[in-house]
């Protein structure tokens, strides 16, 4: 139930304008509140390095907002995503464990 909750969310944040994932379309501020409505609800334990992220990504929000809100999010963050999936640091792709 949790995941369907957050998968409904994201669709309703991708929703906004297709292809365009920058914080005049996407208020992220909003979006965490939701999922951590969506924790609360279906008493999700969540570490406590997930609240900190949280916190950096709402000051990182603010900055940006700030700074181009009409910077396209995604279209900036997918090389550098890639190059930590290739390399393994986010768990995914590179060297798997024996």
């Amino acid at each position: 139930q949790f995941a369907a909750a957050v998968h409904e969310l994201v669709l309703q944040a991708r929703a906004s304008e297709r292809g365009q994932f920058n914080l005049q379309r996407v208020d992220l501020g909003a979006v965490i509140m939701s999922v951590l409505g969506a924790v609360r609800e279906h008493r999700v334990m969540i570490e406590p390095n997930y609240m900190t992220l949280l916190a950096g990504i709402g000051v990182l929000e603010g900055l940006g907002r700030q700074l181009d809100p009409t910077l396209d999010l995604l279209s900036m963050a997918l090389p550098m995503l890639a190059r930590l999936a290739v390399s393994g640091a986010l768990g995914v792709g590179g060297p798997w464990p024996q």
